[in-house]
């Protein structure tokens, strides 16, 4: 046998996304779907379920040979399981490095992303547009008093969040304008650890909502080309996307500041000046937004807890479960709207964050940079108490920044 590829001979495993398959025989597999789609043809390979906890031992510590004495799995199936999976670009490497870079040609020759969660209320713009109003329609004007200076949205799939996301761009009132708006997601997927943007749009059924480059590229002037580093985790991120159906409702297609915002209770990786911090990233944006005109609007897309057994946890989800988490989830929301965002961050620290709220940074960043005070619209759990499901749950919250 020829000597192996090092990424091969200890591979390294990129983040995928599990859906179960059934074949025609209706047996369950779990299709490995990579969350950017680098190929650009939707394929994914495909697996038994029993071989999910192999996967999860490719972490690029150990060599197949070593793996096969510590499983047990025969060293030629081993090489043919990581072929594939390199073939697919779910191994960290110098294929990835290719599909990476003619993912972005395609991104650059569009001057846009593709089609992605901006498609979740689907492909057809009048019948997406329909699938929002509706959701709109159901939700109760929150009545805020003060000028609204922007929101906390989820960015769960619209079956279980829509009440949510309406509740919160509900805010907006109809007829409301906006010369840009800010939109601050969280990284999922990719690799970047600091701050991420693009000068690139996203396309959307509604049409390409291009950058606002004058704010980007003062934003650039200030912190440098750092901010573009990992620009290829917007491909597979759906935090930024998600929100453009809503914003094209209540705002059509408006200019917008895109970025992915790290926790700042976590330190990067490589303190090394090679990134946007969290620190560098919020003052910075603030400068930029207060020298541009008009109107500018911040969107944090944000989920709370993430609890149950398909995030790690032992315990199944019941009724007494679901109490717990929304206690806690109401003590650590009384404290961001408290508005210390010092004491918001420790006391995550503190805790361990060990509900795992996923988008501490961008609420965070949304309160530092508009200025104003949170208010909570709406707090909710999906699924809702007496669906069948006590394997996950998550949580989110609707709030609005007023300035009073």
């Amino acid at each position: 046998m020829e000597p192996l590829p090092e990424h091969r001979d200890r591979p390294h495993i990129r983040p995928f996304t599990p859906i179960g398959v059934r074949n025609e025989e209706q047996k369950v597999f779990v299709a490995l779907r990579d969350p950017a789609n680098l190929r650009g043809d939707g394929n994914s390979p495909v697996v038994p379920p029993e071989w999910l906890p192999l996967l999860a031992l490719l972490q690029g510590e150990k060599s197949l040979d070593e793996l096969a004495q510590d499983t047990g799995a025969p060293k030629e199936f081993l090489v043919q399981l990581v072929a594939v999976l390199d073939e697919a670009g779910l191994l960290w490497g110098p294929n990835l490095e290719h599909l990476e870079r003619e993912a972005m040609a395609r991104v650059t020759a569009a001057n846009a992303f593709p089609l992605g969660a901006s498609t979740a209320a689907g492909e057809d713009p009048v019948a997406a547009s329909a699938v929002i109003a509706e959701f709109l329609s159901k939700a109760e004007d929150p009545e805020l008093d003060g000028e609204l200076l922007g929101i906390v949205a989820p960015h769960l799939d619209y079956a279980r969040g829509g009440a949510t996301y309406a509740a919160a761009y509900k805010s907006f009132g109809a007829g409301a304008k906006a010369d840009r708006i800010v939109i601050l997601g969280t990284n999922h997927f990719g690799a970047g650890d600091g701050i991420v943007m693009s000068r690139f749009g996203f396309q959307t059924p509604f049409g390409i909502f291009n950058a606002d480059l004058p704010v980007i590229e003062a934003l650039a002037a200030s912190l440098g080309t750092r901010l573009f580093k990992d620009e290829i985790d917007h491909l597979g991120e759906h935090s930024i996307q998600i929100q453009l159906p809503w914003i094209h409702q209540i705002f059509g297609n408006v200019p917008i500041v895109a970025a992915l915002v790290p926790n700042p209770c976590v330190p990067m990786l490589a303190d090394d000046g090679a990134r946007v911090s969290f620190d560098e990233f919020v003052p910075a944006l603030r400068a930029a937004l207060e020298g541009a005109p008009g109107r500018t609007l911040v969107i944090a897309s944000a989920d709370l807890s993430h609890v149950g057994p398909q995030f790690g946890d032992e315990t199944p989800i019941g009724s007494e479960i679901r109490k717990q988490v929304e206690t806690y989830d109401r003590s650590l929301l009384a404290v961001f709207l408290e508005g210390d965002d010092e004491l918001f961050i420790k006391k995550v620290v503190h805790d361990q964050n060990h509900q795992r709220w996923c988008s501490v940074g961008n609420m965070s960043a949304a309160k530092l940079v508009t200025g104003g005070l949170p208010e909570l619209l709406e707090y909710s759990q999906c699924p809702t108490d007496g669906e069948a499901n006590d394997n996950a749950l998550v949580t989110s919250a609707a709030l609005a920044f007023v300035r009073i």
